[in-house]
């Protein structure tokens, strides 16, 4: 009888014989592992078991050459493709119905609207010549919390989207510095402007004009409560025009911000990224017009840019600026990065701002010259910027506040200019990847410029065209609903995470498949020289 020998392995166990009976050879046990590097080709057997399994270990071979292109195709994709990207992006297309057309028409985001003023402190000494230079004191912010949404939303069936605009302005007392009801005085921009369009007219009509303007008591200044001067109030000088000339005057009433709560005028028509990601929310046409036909050069009497809520990620690159169209100035603006910045608690943003050359005159940047006014090549100094062809035909003139980064003469003509870039500059701070502002700053100056007529009195201490500035506004985000922080939050850390961790997945996956496949080539070509 054979004898049992054990080894130190409980689990090996050899029979041996004994020496009047021939040998057997041993036979050993093989683990999963030796059959897995066995159909590898990473493991030798007798020829006997070669033969058996040959089919197994061809099927072996292609199968990992099947995993080794999968595995590299998925390398490529996720190290040298935008298509995860992309296939997130895809949920910015404003389709019908849509969880992003119904933010865009409805936001989640409530602005605030800080509104300064400019109160005139010694307007009476300056009109009766003992005081050389007009004094002003910035008063404010007055904070109004704006609710927009997009009304008359129509689907247009290619690609883009028609609507108008419809904002409710509610006072914020606890955000103000101020009271509604304080009065303040300011440019009487009413009468400026009626002196402004009289100053080429006949002399009896300056003269019955000037007339009008004494009756009703009208002058370069006018004194009213804060929310009177910017939201609405009955003017005598208008009332007074209105009865006499009709239908040409629309309203009796003026304010300084009167169109700015309620429906929008104008209709926008704007692509909704169906057609193409790369055109996501640029406006298409204003008022069924692509230009404007207020600048006398293609490029910048075109519409183009996007109203500031979102741009088209393609374009978030740190190199390329981004467009805004702002419809109350009349103009695209540039944005160009700046920075990274942190926003929302942590969020990371690439903070893009408006180039200080963009209100410079054409002499210090030339492509300014096609906002100068045609007929008489007249520019504004440096700083300043020509809309009375988008104001009803007001001397009106848009600058930073504080005119920052004009020119000195505009800081140094009135007391109380102290133009401060952190306080007056304009910037967003914009989601890399979802390419819409989470958080920034959107800060313009209103002013109007004195024009004299010859037979209106009244203005005699003014320099001729002098600016006079009136209010600035400032924009920021304001609140920020709970579910557009947590898409936001998730679309920052959730989807980084995730492609990091099929980015990983895929190259080890690849370098992993690749070693064995050069390893079963290699090992495959030695045993057949052997045989």
């Amino acid at each position: 009888m054979p004898e049992m020998v054990a080894f130190n392995s409980p689990e090996t166990v050899i029979p041996t014989t004994s020496e009047s009976e021939p040998r057997k050879p041993l036979k050993r046990r093989t683990s999963a592992l030796n059959t897995i590097l066995y159909y590898l080709g990473l493991e030798q057997r007798t020829d006997a078991a070669a033969k058996e399994n040959q089919c197994l270990r061809i099927l072996t071979l292609g199968v990992l050459f099947v995993v080794f292109v999968a595995s590299a195709i998925g390398f490529f994709i996720m190290w040298f493709t935008n298509m995860y990207n992309n296939s997130l992006l895809e949920n910015l297309i404003l389709r019908q119905n849509s969880t992003a057309a119904e933010w865009w028409a409805r936001p989640p985001v409530f602005p605030l609207l800080k509104v300064h003023v400019f109160n005139y402190s010694n307007t009476e000494e300056f009109l009766a010549g003992k005081a050389t230079k007009l004094r002003v004191e910035d008063l404010g912010p007055f904070v109004y919390k704006e609710t927009a949404e997009k009304i008359n939303v129509v689907h247009n069936g290619d690609g883009t989207i028609s609507y108008r605009e419809h904002r409710y302005i509610q006072y914020l007392p606890d955000e103000s510095k101020g009271k509604p009801f304080d009065q303040v005085v300011v440019p009487n921009v009413v009468f400026l402007t009626g002196v402004s369009k009289k100053r080429f007219e006949g002399t009896w009509n300056q003269i019955a004009f000037n007339v009008a303007a004494s009756s009703s008591g009208s002058t370069a200044f006018i004194k009213k409560p804060v929310e009177s001067l910017l939201w609405g109030y009955e003017d005598k000088l208008l009332g007074l025009a209105k009865s006499m000339f009709g239908s040409d005057i629309v309203s009796s009433s003026f304010g300084m911000l009167m169109t700015r709560n309620g429906t929008s005028a104008e209709n926008f028509t704007i692509f909704s990224g169906e057609s193409s990601l790369q055109e996501l929310a640029i406006i298409k046409q204003l008022d069924g017009k692509p230009r404007l036909d207020l600048w006398h050069t293609a490029e910048c009497d075109h519409v183009g840019g996007t109203d500031g809520s979102q741009f088209p990620p393609h374009l978030m690159d740190r190199k390329q600026p981004l467009q805004v169209f702002i419809k109350s100035l009349c103009r695209k603006f540039p944005l160009v990065y700046d920075s990274e910045v942190t926003a929302l608690d942590g969020i990371p943003a690439w903070r893009y701002k408006i180039p200080k050359n963009v209100f410079s005159h054409p002499d210090e940047h030339l492509p300014n010259h096609c906002f100068c006014h045609l007929e008489s090549g007249s520019c504004p100094p440096s700083g300043l910027f020509n809309i009375t062809g988008c104001s009803m035909g007001a001397p009106i003139f848009a600058s930073f506040p504080h005119f920052y980064t004009g020119d000195r003469q505009l800081i140094e003509t009135i007391d109380g200019i102290e133009p401060v870039q952190e306080k007056h500059e304009t910037y967003a701070d914009i989601h890399p990847r979802l390419a819409f502002p989470i958080d920034g700053a959107s800060r313009f100056q209103i002013n109007i410029q004195l024009q004299k007529a010859a037979m209106v009195t009244g203005l005699d201490k003014f320099n001729e065209g002098q600016f006079l500035p009136v209010i600035w506004l400032e924009v920021v985000p304001g609140e920020i609903s709970d579910e557009l922080r947590a898409m936001i939050y998730h679309s920052t850390y959730s989807a980084n995470a995730i492609q990091m961790s099929l980015r990983v997945g895929t190259l080890a996956f690849f370098v992993l498949s690749f070693v064995l496949l050069i390893a079963k080539c290699y090992y495959g070509t030695r045993s057949a020289r052997k045989k």
